[in-house]
This record gives C-alpha cells, sequence and structure tokens, in this order.
C-alpha cells in the first residue's frame, strides 16, 4: 500500500481556544483520517462555532467536465462526512455538506 493511502489512527492536535470562530468551511473533505482530524480540531475548540461546511468538490477539478467516477467520489464522501461528523457536532452547531 502506498504511504498516501495506508490507514492511521486519528490523533489529538494541540488545544487552542478559537473565541470568535463561528463558521468553518472544510473544502475537498473526503473523509480521510486527516479530514476528520481537522474537523474535530475544530469541532473542539471552537467555542463560538455555529456552522461547519462541507464541501466535497476537488477545488483543482472544478473548471474541467465532471466525470462519473468524480461525481461518485463525491456522493461517497457527502455520506462519510454525515457519517463521521453528523454525531459528533454540539447541539447548535449546523453542518451542511453540499
Amino acid at each position: 500500500m502506498s504511504p498516501t493511502k495506508r490507514r492511521r489512527k486519528i490523533k489529538q492536535a494541540a488545544k487552542c481556544r478559537h473565541e470568535t470562530l463561528k463558521l468553518v468551511e472544510l473544502v475537498g473533505y473526503f473523509g480521510r483520517t486527516s479530514d476528520v482530524e481537522l474537523a474535530m480540531y475544530f469541532i473542539e475548540n471552537a467555542v463560538a462555532l455555529q456552522k461547519i461546511i462541507v464541501d466535497p468538490r476537488n477545488q483543482i477539478l472544478e473548471r474541467s467536465p465532471l466525470r462519473i467516477e468524480q461525481i461518485r467520489k463525491e456522493e461517497f464522501a457527502r455520506k462519510r462526512a454525515k457519517h463521521q461528523l453528523g454525531s459528533k457536532k454540539p447541539p447548535g452547531v449546523q453542518l451542511i455538506i453540499l
């Protein structure tokens, strides 16, 4: 398995409270371990968080015509985001999956 595709355990980031951060947008979210780590960092540390927007689209490919494979990957990423983050977000935080 290539080093970039191997699975690893989720790590805990250093705590650093964000007192005023209300909106987080995660672009290119695919459900990788690093995606979950980043999302959880904001969920745990942004005390004023109101909304998380998850956008699985690949910004590099945005200007190219969508292929069926890319559409399937994005749909898979949407399902993973809902599964991975839906139950972990605090009450009052809105999860929007584009």
